[in-house]
């Protein structure tokens, strides 16, 4: 937290700014840190979710695959406002 910064819109792209208030009203977390092989402690993360924002007025947002955050059980830790998960279905086309 102690490394937030502002993201700024350059004519080179998105950049990071100055030193930011890490203070939020919607945080958006994405599947990849459920994997397992990513060792991430949903717990570690629900620390981070209680300090950056207020419980009473705060909006947490799971974007995902294939039901990851349902699967690793960080639905039973985090209370998600909405939940974004993509499914995917293999075809193979031939002529």
């Amino acid at each position: 937290m102690d490394k937030a910064r502002s993201i700024i819109s350059t004519p080179e792209g998105m950049q990071l700014g100055d030193p930011a208030d890490p203070a939020a009203d919607m945080v958006v977390l994405l599947g990849g840190l459920a994997i397992p092989k990513m060792n991430t402690d949903v717990n570690d993360i629900k620390r981070v979710i209680d300090e950056i924002t207020n419980p009473d007025n705060r909006m947490i947002i799971g974007v995902f695959f294939m039901s990851i955050f349902q699967e690793m059980k960080w639905t039973d830790v985090i209370d998600f406002n909405y939940l974004l998960d993509s499914h995917m279905q293999n075809t193979t086309l031939k002529k």
